[in-house]
């Protein structure tokens, strides 16, 4: 609010992940979104990771879809200017879409998209980071995927997952991934605590 007593507008550009690092001081739409790394409609989004990439994206695409606002991810059906009235609406929409996104992020997640100023945007400039399709990002993705380990805490059924998710990253990015792969992959990466059942499956292949 200006000295005046009049209200100051809101500059149109302002940087929506601004508004996921100002959440305790947000309106009251975004702070009623708090919880959204957690839960969101009922669904457990966890935060994004450089390995976690293909499921994230498959979440929130469900989450904007179930608020109706999955049409904010490409500007195509954004209204003219000379629409006002749809042109507010559609702005409130982004902030909101942008909101939940921003709030799945970590801190080095939201430095790729600070200067992002719609959903869109921020869409694109993630997906560019991690499927960028460079010689190095192939390179790492192919790593990760072969050399996954499954640590203390990994459940089984979580190991699985993470595996998927590394296979999945690297199809992204244009390699091939089989199920034979997938399957020495996860073997591959087991703890002591499976050796035994590495012993079967070793000699099940010896005798077929």
């Amino acid at each position: 609010m200006h000295d005046n007593g009049t209200v100051k507008q809101a500059d149109d550009r302002i940087s929506i992940p601004e508004l996921a690092r100002q959440s305790a001081v947000a309106p009251t739409y975004l702070r009623g979104l708090g919880g959204l790394s957690q839960r969101m409609g009922g669904m457990n989004i966890d935060k994004l990771t450089e390995t976690s990439f293909h499921e994230w994206r498959q979440r929130i695409k469900m989450v904007l879809a179930l608020r109706d606002l999955d049409d904010v991810l490409d500007e195509y059906g954004k209204p003219t200017d000379a629409e006002t009235l749809e042109l507010a609406v559609w702005k409130r929409r982004i902030m909101k879409a942008s909101a939940i996104i921003g709030l799945t992020l970590g801190s080095e997640q939201l430095e790729h998209v600070s200067g992002c100023t719609t959903t869109a945007e921020m869409w694109s400039t993630l997906q560019g980071v991690f499927q960028r399709k460079s010689l190095m990002n192939k390179m790492k993705a192919r790593r990760e995927f072969y050399n996954v380990e499954m640590t203390g805490g990994d459940g089984m059924l979580g190991y699985f997952n993470r595996v998927r998710n590394l296979g999945e990253n690297r199809k992204a990015m244009g390699g091939e991934v089989t199920e034979m792969d997938g399957a020495m992959s996860v073997l591959n990466g087991l703890t002591s605590k499976y050796e035994n059942l590495m012993v079967a499956l070793d000699a099940r292949e010896r005798t077929s």
